[in-house]
């Protein structure tokens, strides 16, 4: 029986809003319940996965999602996103197992899934 994939595309960065947090216990939920999931990560979302955090008043997010990558959830930021907020591929600023692709990657991800959930304004 194929696995349903759920894709989640996170909007908005950490600690201003709780949408990284959302999207971080919306994919281990999902995977609890059988899904495969993605997360896309796009406008203010590239944020997220940010190497070297040092929330003092947070959870570190970048954290949050070292783990759901460890556990099996693809994520990818969009290339001109991050490049627009000064994150190269060639000095890889992201946790480990975060690529940095084009906005079609999502496009296919759509394709494919069984579930999409937007995060974010």
């Amino acid at each position: 029986m194929e696995k349903k994939l759920l894709t989640i595309v996170l909007l908005e960065g950490p600690y201003r809003h709780q949408y990284a947090d959302i999207a971080s216990e919306l994919a281990e939920s999902a995977m609890k319940n059988g899904y495969d999931v993605n997360i896309f990560l796009y406008m203010d979302g590239t944020h997220v996965p940010k190497r070297d955090q040092a929330p003092q008043s947070f959870p570190n997010v970048a954290e949050k999602f070292r783990a759901l990558v460890r556990s099996g959830v693809n994520v990818i930021s969009c290339i001109r996103c991050s490049t627009a907020r000064g994150y190269t591929c060639s000095e890889k600023p992201y946790i480990k197992g975060v690529e940095i692709k084009s906005v079609y990657e999502l496009a296919e991800w759509i394709k494919k899934s069984h579930r999409v959930i937007s995060l974010g304004c």
